[in-house]
């Protein structure tokens, strides 16, 4: 999301780039940097272009919402190279590649003996209701997905036919407040979102807070701290210094944790 709420490409009027909203096209086409264009320009939004970009970027899947090694795309398409190189020299490689609408389709991600697991995504499309995840697929698992819409449209739920279910919460203005992880065993996960960024976590007791710093470049936000706290306390600090590209992506990210090297993070973009 990071301050871009709402979509869709447009025909230019004039050379600072105001769109016309006659013509805006929902379709199984649209980019998203076409519909990042629109919220951009646009005034006046269209409440049905509105919709469909919520429901778009709300997909956990999307690279908004996708998190890894705790830091996210930032709304990225096209396919990310990313390597891990782990305080001991370990490293790991992995790949995400995004579809024109910032979806997650196919991830290649290295675990700690080595394997890599590739799982592929697909995703159903209504042209009211807009683009929601409908299956993944690995080697030994696939897991179906059924979302559950509110009276506004908003995708309130998706539940998977294996147990797991996410459940997301809006404020009056229709933004993402909340988003709940089920999953088949295990504690819930609960995110608290502001302006569309995660600011609070809350797993089995245990509560993260998310600190940012605002690139005035970009016009985004950059995780920089995570910090587990105990009341008012911190008990663990989590940091991240980072380098981004001109487009506000994640290039070079060191993550350190109580002060100690934990890992540095290297993405590449295509």
């Amino acid at each position: 999301m990071i301050r871009r709420y709402i979509m869709l490409a447009i025909a230019a009027i004039a050379m600072i780039g105001t769109l016309n909203a006659q013509d805006i096209r929902c379709d199984e086409q649209v980019a998203l940097e076409d519909l990042a264009a629109y919220l951009d320009t646009t005034r006046n939004v269209d409440p049905h272009v509105k919709l469909f970009y919520g429901n778009l970027v709300n997909n956990p899947t999307h690279s908004y919402r996708i998190e890894h090694l705790d830091l996210g795309f930032n709304g990225c398409t096209g396919r990310v190279d990313e390597q891990v190189i782990l305080a001991d020299g370990t490293r790991r490689d992995n790949v995400f590649i995004f579809n024109e609408q910032g979806l997650l389709t196919q991830s290649i991600i290295q675990g700690s003996k080595g394997v890599k697991t590739e799982t592929n995504y697909t995703y159903s499309f209504d042209e009211v209701l807009g683009f929601t995840l409908k299956q993944s697929q690995s080697k030994n698992r696939t897991i179906k997905y059924a979302p559950i819409y509110g009276e506004h449209g908003h995708r309130t739920s998706l539940k998977g036919d294996n147990g797991t279910r996410q459940d997301f919460t809006f404020n009056e203005r229709g933004q993402l407040s909340k988003r709940v992880i089920s999953p088949v065993k295990g504690d819930k996960r609960t995110l608290l979102y502001q302006d569309g960024y995660v600011v609070r976590e809350e797993t089995g007791g245990k509560v993260l807070r998310y600190h940012y710093d605002f690139d005035t470049a970009t016009g985004k936000k950059f995780l920089i701290a995570i910090k587990e706290m105990k009341g008012n306390d911190v008990v663990h600090e989590r940091t991240f210094d980072y380098d981004i590209d001109t487009h506000g992506r994640y290039t070079t990210v060191k993550v350190s944790l109580d002060g100690k090297p934990q890992m540095t993070i290297t993405r590449s973009y295509r």
